[in-house]
Formats: structure tokens, C-alpha cells, sequence
């Protein structure tokens, strides 16, 4: 048999689409009504008030158990419902799940199929309810992407998740002394293997114009400082892609008439006009396949077959986290082990390779260990003096 109770406390309540005001008022509703009404108001009568944090806590293990509830059969029990709060950082027994859902379904058009065991709950059919908010998953995504994704993201689009972000924010400080999910965001970190630098400073405006571009696919008018040799250049540019390395954000872009795709720093740039003209994208590009080449690794495209010696630690370091799927590595005479594997050619190789010159000696390619070579002796001139 299905059940339904959409009434609150007396009140029928409209079984349409409710908005955040209405779903907000509902919620504080039941959470107030249900402390009013039993022995913890009668306590708190006394001189216990039931504290702001124990109020939150309740409000959001209601809305996160609406935003759980499935819209179609066969529904969700008590139980599945239970492992999905604790998941999601609220601890609570399943008799609190179960005496929640019977309040719920006062005031929100939920139904439960009795004839099942155990009961199984889902919202009204057609009752096309959105719940807005995030859910503490989402709030420590949210907070630890953000940085990152403000350097790429057009101002429009960052304008509409900017509450997000704030919701985010909000939802982590107001459970972080009782939900211990909400603690996670002071316990996960990410940071750069590389020497840590400051970002480089962008022209807002220039920024600005090269994300328009992008997202209206065309043409820009810029004036780039070519750090190589020290000129500043005026290119007529077809923007294609804008990828974060590390601290430094490229544009991926043609220059016009030429076809070949370069990378061009976003610091570099002192002015950038969108014109109305049309980009022209290369034929059969994508920038998924573009990245596949190793062009972020400052590669010519050309994929080389590395030799090398290396020792017993840069052997250990490299099976646990292999250069490419065909690495072979083979012990060796006097401790000593070989590499082999097909890796990406460019200055990100020469520079891990030179960063390892005292584990790793390149046999081959030929050329590259030569460049190597010349390297290693100009730093060794270096310190020799």
C-alpha cells in the first residue's frame, strides 16, 4: 500500500514545486515544532536552550535527506538511507532516519510503499522538486577547485558559481564542529612536486578578451612579449584552448595565415583586442589529442625511446610510478638496473633528467645524452669557479 501524509499538522500543504523560501520555512518548521514539542524543550524550559550548532545539524541532515530521497520506484529504506547520511558525514541511527522521513512526509509530498519490507520512500510522482544547496561532498570540491578553475573560467561563467562557491563556504563552517566530513577540508591538500612559485600577474582586461574569445570562437588582435628573444610581437590570433600548467596558464592558439598550434604564456600578453571576426580552427583539432602529444611537456610532438642506467632508488621510485606503459626496467651489473621506455621528447624530459643526473644516465638516444652533456659541463663550469 502506498502512503502518503502531506499535511502539517493539520495544514494541507501544496504538493507543487516548492522554492527555496518554501522548503527553508518547512524545514525550520519541523526542526523547531519537533524540539517544542518533546522532552528536549521541556529541558531547555529550564535554562538548556538547544544550541545553535545542534539546530543546524538538524536542518542540514534534513535537506541532505531530501536531496537523497529518489523521485521514482522502487524507493529508498530507511537503512540505504542511514549508510547514505553516514557517508555523507551525518552519524545518526536508523530509528532517527526512520522517525525523520515520518516528519518529512508531513510537509513534503513523500510517499512510502508499505507493502514492501522494509518501507521503501521516494518522492510523489510529478512532484518535480529541485533542493538547492550542496551537499558537504560537493561544498569540499567546491572550496578546494576553486582557486584553481577562477584562472581559466570566462567572468560570466564564474559569476554564476561564485554562490556556489559561497554556499560551499558557508555549509563547511556552519557543520564543521559537528559534522566530521566538514573537518576533511583542513585534513586534504594538493600541492605542486615542483618548486613552488608565485603566479604570475595577468592584465585583468587582457585576460578578459582572451576568455571571450574562446567561448564566442573568435579572432584576437594581440601583443604578445616573446621572452626568447626579448621582443614584444603583434599577432593575429586564433584562440583554441586555455590549459593551467603548474602556476602559469597558456592559451593554446594559431597564429593567422600559419596552421601550426603554439602555446603562448598569459602574463605574456600586454594587450588583446576580441575582434568580430570568426577563428579558424585547424582541421581535426582537439585539445584532448593536442595535450596527448606532449605539447604541455614542451614537446616537439615526437616521442623518443629513452635508454638509460639508473640505480636501486631511481629503479623503486619509477615501479612504483612508471615514465609509460611500455617502461621495461632489468637488473643490472653491481646494483645497477636499465630503463627502456617511449616517453615524450622536449625540454620537460631534459629537465627531469637533468634534475636526476646523479640516478640517471641516458645511453640513448645519442643526441640527448650529447645535449645532456653539455649541460651538466656548463653547470659544472659554473661552480668550478
Amino acid at each position: 500500500m502506498i502512503r502518503s501524509s502531506i499535511s502539517n499538522y493539520g495544514r494541507t500543504i501544496n504538493t507543487g514545486c516548492p522554492n527555496l523560501r518554501t522548503i527553508s520555512s518547512r524545514l525550520y518548521f519541523l526542526v523547531q515544532s519537533k524540539h517544542e514539542t518533546g522532552p528536549f524543550f521541556k529541558q531547555s524550559k529550564q535554562g538548556n536552550l538547544m544550541s545553535a550548532t545542534k539546530f543546524r545539524n538538524t536542518l542540514s541532515r534534513h535537506w541532505e535527506m531530501l536531496k537523497l530521497m529518489p523521485t521514482r520506484d522502487p524507493g529508498c529504506s530507511a537503512l540505504q538511507l542511514c549508510h547514505l547520511l553516514k557517508d555523507a558525514g551525518f552519524e545518526v541511527s536508523k530509528r532517527t532516519v526512520e522517525r525523520d522521513l515520518q516528519e518529512l512526509s508531513c510537509i513534503f509530498p513523500l510517499i512510502s510503499d508499505e507493502s514492501a519490507t522494509p518501507y521503501l520512500w521516494r518522492w510523489m510522482d510529478n512532484a518535480s522538486i529541485d533542493i538547492p544547496g550542496v551537499s558537504i561532498a560537493e561544498a569540499i570540491s567546491l572550496h578546494m577547485v576553486e582557486g584553481t578553475i577562477k584562472t581559466v573560467l570566462p567572468k560570466q561563467l564564474l559569476r554564476s558559481l561564485e554562490p556556489k562557491f559561497q554556499q560551499a563556504r558557508s555549509k563547511i563552517a556552519a557543520l564543521s564542529a559537528s559534522n566530521p566530513s566538514a573537518s576533511l577540508i583542513d585534513k586534504i591538500a594538493v600541492v605542486s612536486p615542483t618548486l613552488p612559485m608565485l603566479q604570475p600577474q595577468s592584465i585583468p582586461e587582457v585576460v578578459d578578451s582572451i576568455q571571450q574569445a574562446l567561448v564566442n570562437d573568435k579572432q584576437l588582435q594581440a601583443s604578445y612579449f616573446a621572452l626568447h628573444d626579448n621582443t614584444e610581437k603583434n599577432h593575429l590570433l586564433n584562440p583554441l584552448g586555455l590549459v593551467q600548467r603548474g602556476h602559469i596558464t597558456y592559451l593554446v592558439a594559431t597564429i593567422s595565415p600559419f596552421t601550426d598550434v603554439r602555446l603562448f604564456a598569459l602574463h605574456r600578453f600586454k594587450t588583446a583586442v576580441l575582434l568580430e571576426t570568426e577563428s579558424l580552427k585547424p582541421d581535426g583539432f582537439s585539445l584532448s589529442d593536442y595535450l596527448a602529444t606532449g605539447a604541455l611537456q614542451f614537446s616537439n610532438g615526437n616521442s623518443i625511446k629513452l635508454e638509460a642506467k639508473i640505480n636501486a632508488y631511481m629503479a623503486a621510485l619509477l615501479t612504483e610510478s612508471p615514465l609509460s606503459e611500455d617502461m621495461v626496467i632489468q637488473a643490472g651489473p653491481e646494483g645497477n638496473f636499465t630503463l627502456k621506455a617511449t616517453v615524450p621528447g622536449g625540454w620537460q624530459l631534459e629537465w627531469w633528467l637533468l634534475s636526476h643526473c646523479t640516478s640517471v644516465e641516458v645511453t640513448s638516444p645519442e643526441e640527448l645524452r650529447d645535449r645532456l652533456r653539455q649541460k651538466l659541463r656548463a653547470g659544472a663550469d659554473l661552480y668550478g669557479r
